[in-house]
């Protein structure tokens, strides 16, 4: 169902305008004007029988007639003319134009602080940008830091390990040729008990054989002289 057509009016440049449309919107989109044109009062709907009438026969059609002239809305204005206006016309006319260009002030005003602050959001979001991106390198490279320092323990473990497993094995060595060493000293040393231990008990048979003779001829003489 189609929506129902209202008839809003407006001043733009030297043309009062006229538009049948569903929407303040779609009227705006119409005249080609700046959305805020119904919020500063500077377009309306229009109630007058013979515009709204005049616009309802041409729905979406812009209508326009000379600012300050009495004549009817149509679609192409003619040339425009001087109008004859009273001191109250031109004092109004006069009014809505500084209305008219302080509203165009504040637009390109409010234009140009929109472009500041997206400019401003655009450094900022560049400057965040290159801030996680910085971020991101500090990261990675602490990461290889770490990743080397950490092969390079490793590295020392492994040859800490294997010197620790030389010197052991040299000790291992080292004790086994000194018990080595010592078993052979005590071997040596035992040959040697040995040994003079085999000469005392010689020379001990010796000496008994030879008492034991002294005796017994001590003995034959004892009994020849009895």
């Amino acid at each position: 169902m189609a929506r129902k057509l209202k008839v809003f009016r407006t001043h733009l440049g030297f043309y009062d305008l006229i538009v049948a449309a569903p929407s303040q919107k779609a009227a705006l989109e119409a005249w080609g004007a700046s959305p805020h044109i119904f919020a500063q009062g500077f377009a309306a709907v229009e109630t007058d029988p013979r515009l709204v009438r005049a616009a309802l026969e041409k729905p979406g059609v812009v209508l326009k007639r000379q600012f300050g002239s009495k004549g009817e809305f149509q679609e192409s204005a003619g040339a425009l003319r001087a109008p004859k206006a009273s001191a109250t016309d031109a004092a109004a006319r006069r009014e809505r134009a500084q209305r008219a260009a302080a509203a165009e002030r504040s637009e390109r005003q409010a234009a140009k602080e929109r472009a500041r602050e997206e400019a401003t959001a655009a450094r900022e979001a560049r400057k965040e940008h290159r801030s996680a991106k910085q971020r991101q390198r500090e990261v990675a490279a602490a990461e290889r830091v770490e990743q080397r320092a950490a092969k390079a323990r490793a590295k020392e473990a492994k040859a800490r390990d294997r010197d620790e497993t030389k010197a052991s094995a040299a000790a291992r060595q080292g004790l086994q040729a000194k018990l080595q060493s010592v078993m052979q000293e005590m071997k040596a040393q035992l040959r040697d008990i040995e040994r003079r231990e085999a000469a005392v008990a010689k020379e001990r048979r010796e000496v008994e054989q030879s008492f034991e003779t002294r005796i017994v001829g001590l003995r034959r003489k004892l009994r020849t002289l009895r």
